[in-house]
C-alpha cells in the first residue's frame, strides 16, 4: 500500500514556500515517522487543545492519519500539510472543507513549542486561506480556537479574520468546549496583515 501512495503523490505533491526558509509540503507516508516523533514531544503541551492528541500512541496510528489525508485529498475534502523549517518537520496545518449554507474551508494548526514564536503558523495560514480561496474557489474561510488559547488566536486577528461568534463542539470525552469562530470572506482576503 505504500508503494502505491508513493507513486500517487510523486509528482502531485502540493509544496507552498513560505518566507524565512519555511515551507509547506503535504504529508505523505514517508513523513509518519517525523510527524509521530513530534507528535509525542509535543504531547502534554497540546493535550489541553487538541482532542485527537491521546488517540496517537504508535507510528502506525500516524501512517493511517495520513493514508487517510491522502484519500481525503484526492476527493477533495482536505489537504493536510506539514510545516517544515530547514528541512525539519515543525508542525502541521490543515485546510479542511465545510458543508454548510454557504461553502466554507476551515483551517486547523500546530507547531513545535521550539518553533513558536517566530511567525511561520501566520504566514502558513496565509497561504492556506490563499490556496483555499485561489484552488478551492471557497468564499469563506474559517479558524475555530478555544478562546484561553492566546497564541493561536492571534493568528486569525493577525490576518484580518472577523470573530462570527461561539459555537459549543462536545470531545470524545464528552465534555463540551466553546470555541471563537474566526471568518474571512474572499473579498476581505486583500486586507494587510497586522504586526
Amino acid at each position: 500500500m505504500a508503494a502505491f501512495w508513493r507513486r500517487w503523490i510523486g509528482s502531485k505533491q502540493v509544496r507552498l514556500s513560505l518566507d524565512g526558509g519555511a515551507e509547506l509540503r503535504q504529508l505523505t507516508m514517508q513523513d509518519a515517522r517525523a510527524l509521530f516523533v513530534l507528535t509525542v514531544r509535543n504531547r502534554e503541551r497540546l493535550r489541553r487543545w487538541m482532542s485527537w492528541i491521546d488517540s496517537v500512541r504508535d507510528e502506525d496510528d500516524t501512517r493511517r492519519f495520513i493514508r487517510e489525508s491522502l484519500r481525503n485529498f484526492r476527493l477533495g475534502r482536505s489537504l493536510q500539510m506539514g510545516i517544515w523549517l530547514s528541512d525539519n518537520l515543525v508542525g502541521t496545518i490543515g485546510l479542511f472543507r465545510i458543508a454548510s449554507a454557504e461553502p466554507e474551508a476551515e483551517i486547523g494548526y500546530w507547531i513545535d513549542e521550539a518553533a513558536e514564536g517566530q511567525g511561520i503558523v501566520t504566514r502558513a495560514a496565509l497561504k492556506m486561506v490563499q490556496y483555499a480561496f485561489e484552488s478551492w474557489q471557497v468564499p469563506t474561510v474559517r479558524i475555530r480556537v478555544e478562546p484561553e488559547n492566546v497564541r493561536s488566536r492571534a493568528i486569525p486577528e493577525r490576518l484580518g479574520f472577523r470573530l462570527r461568534g461561539e459555537v459549543e463542539e462536545e470531545w470524545a470525552d464528552g465534555s463540551c468546549r466553546t470555541l471563537l469562530v474566526y471568518v474571512m470572506h474572499v473579498s476581505e482576503f486583500d486586507k494587510p496583515i497586522r504586526e
